[in-house]
């Protein structure tokens, strides 16, 4: 009896170091995969804004010309985008709205796939120990 409350002891103690070290990967992965997409999503950003500004410096001056004008082009450019401004601020909740809605769904599937995870890992562990209890005889079926 003592021998088998022992292995029980020794297997959740194995329980225990398993979720922590898997505690501690996940931290690491979630640490690490957020700095390189942090990056990724930056530089991005960064080589994005400067295409759009050079490709809509590029239509001013092509509007320049076809208007015959030295600053029509860029007259017509800034105010396509002061009514893109103007519509993106009156339509803010609704803008808010869909953002919201975005993030929870794709913070969710993420927490749905850990969830699935940790159900295998345990899963796993509990099988693990059934089979060691098995091999030595003391598992009653």
């Amino acid at each position: 009896m003592l021998e088998r409350l022992e292995e029980i002891r020794e297997n959740i103690f194995r329980y225990l170091e398993a979720r922590i070290e898997l505690f501690t990967l996940e931290t690491r992965g979630k640490v690490e995969e957020g700095i390189v997409v942090g990056i990724h999503g930056l530089v991005l950003a960064l080589l994005s804004t400067m295409t759009i500004i050079f490709l809509f410096s590029l239509l001013a001056a092509y509007l320049n010309e076809v208007t015959d004008s030295r600053y029509m082009g860029f007259v017509i450019v800034a105010g396509f985008f002061l009514l893109l401004t103007l519509i993106w601020a009156a339509g803010g909740g609704f803008f808010k709205s869909k953002i919201r809605t975005t993030a929870y769904s794709i913070i969710k599937k993420g927490q749905e796939k850990k969830a699935e995870e940790k159900a295998e890992v345990i899963q796993d562990l509990m099988e693990k120990t059934r089979t060691s209890l098995n091999e030595t005889g003391r598992l009653a079926q």
